[in-house]
């Protein structure tokens, strides 16, 4: 468990181990997954794996705190063994201080109602990906989150079948410029999203992009 650059976390936990077979690709076809990256450049085991060395490293953070949960891994993929699930739900109720944001592709395959101290979440890039708003809308969480990084797309968040609790928006980085969003397309997520009082984090990522000074809210759960 470790101290995480990312904007809107603490920290990362990653108790499964491996390559996500989950892979992330830009329109061209290209994987863009720095979990892949991570993996192939320090040549570590490749394989799923439970770590049990790392389960309850959570309990022991005194402060509350905002904890990114399996961020090299697909959470809610058939690798992931219901059991290792059992395992970090076991350990999130056990934490009830801090906050733990669980990010997936595969909102159908949510298999238990979130605890209280969720935040749960969808990765969607693109118009393509609008299906897993449904998805998320079934799942049960008190904090629905739509991450859209890499923001590679205009997307219409406004739908009578789901309203999340907070929109996070970033860039793809490591891969130039190419994939960048405009300064509209990112305007009118904000705006979209400002129309349903839902807050907005906008990515430290989009600084060389956006404007003005970063918008950075959080849902009023998060502490």
């Amino acid at each position: 468990m470790n101290r995480t650059r990312i904007d809107w976390a603490d920290f990362s936990w990653n108790p499964v181990k491996g390559i996500c077979p989950e892979d992330c690709k830009l329109p061209d076809g290209k994987s863009y997954c720095y979990g892949r990256r991570l993996y192939r450049r320090f040549k570590m085991d490749a394989k799923p794996r439970f770590d049990l060395g790392e389960i309850w490293k959570p309990v022991l953070i005194k402060k509350p705190s905002r904890i990114f949960v399996c961020s090299t891994f697909e959470l809610f993929h058939p690798d992931v063994r219901v059991e290792w699930r059992d395992w970090i739900f076991t350990t999130i109720k056990a934490a009830p201080r801090h906050t733990f944001i669980i990010l997936t592709k595969r909102p159908e395959r949510i298999d238990r109602p979130m605890p209280e101290n969720v935040h749960l979440g969808v990765s969607v890039t693109g118009a393509e990906d609008w299906k897993r708003f449904i998805g998320l809308s079934k799942a049960e969480a008190r904090v629905k989150f739509v991450s859209l990084e890499p923001f590679l797309g205009d997307i219409p968040i406004i739908s009578p079948v789901f309203k999340p609790d907070w929109i996070i928006v970033g860039r793809l980085t490591g891969h130039g410029k190419k994939h960048d969003p405009s300064t509209h397309a990112i305007q009118r997520m904000v705006d979209q999203a400002w129309f349903l009082r839902v807050p907005v984090f906008l990515k430290n990522n989009l600084k060389d992009i956006w404007p003005g000074p970063l918008i950075q809210e959080y849902p009023k759960e998060t502490p």
